[in-house]
């Protein structure tokens, strides 16, 4: 059970998008809200974990939330057009036609893959789920969790 506020967010990826944050260290990521705020849960996430959809319920990598906003489609692709993990067309996709409402926009910092990637054990649905200090360090396995 996860003790608030949580620690990281992890957020399921198709593998050829989880491959360009992780390997072309792309720095912005966007989702689209239920509801056109950021929570104060999701505020309080240090950490931004990627689960490989469709895999073997595993995470590949992280990266450091430096911030998180709410943009329409044209900033986001005036503000960060290169450092998008999604390409113009496919940002245009993926909002199907919701040009006008806003999405969650995350800054990422010290984007690193995992040298094997963590078992979950679990599936991950489309909204994400949040995990504790606690639950990070012993899924990663590391000692000193800043």
């Amino acid at each position: 059970m996860t003790t608030f506020p949580p620690f990281a967010i992890v957020y399921p990826l198709p593998s050829h998008l989880a491959s360009r944050m992780l390997q072309d260290k792309k720095s912005i990521f966007v989702k689209y809200p239920t509801h056109e705020v950021i929570s104060s849960k999701l505020a309080s996430c240090n950490r931004l974990l990627f689960y490989i959809s469709g895999s073997n319920k595993e995470i590949a990598g992280e990266a450091e939330i430096t911030s998180i906003g709410l943009m329409t489609l044209s900033e986001v692709v005036s503000a960060y057009d290169s450092s998008l993990f999604l390409t113009e067309d496919e940002l245009r996709e993926y909002s199907n036609s919701r040009d006008a409402k806003k999405m969650m926009v995350f800054e990422l910092g010290a984007i690193r893959r995992y040298s094997e990637p963590k078992e979950l054990g679990h599936g991950i649905t489309m909204v994400g789920e949040y995990i504790s200090k606690e639950e990070y360090k012993s899924l990663i396995g590391e000692g000193d969790v800043n």
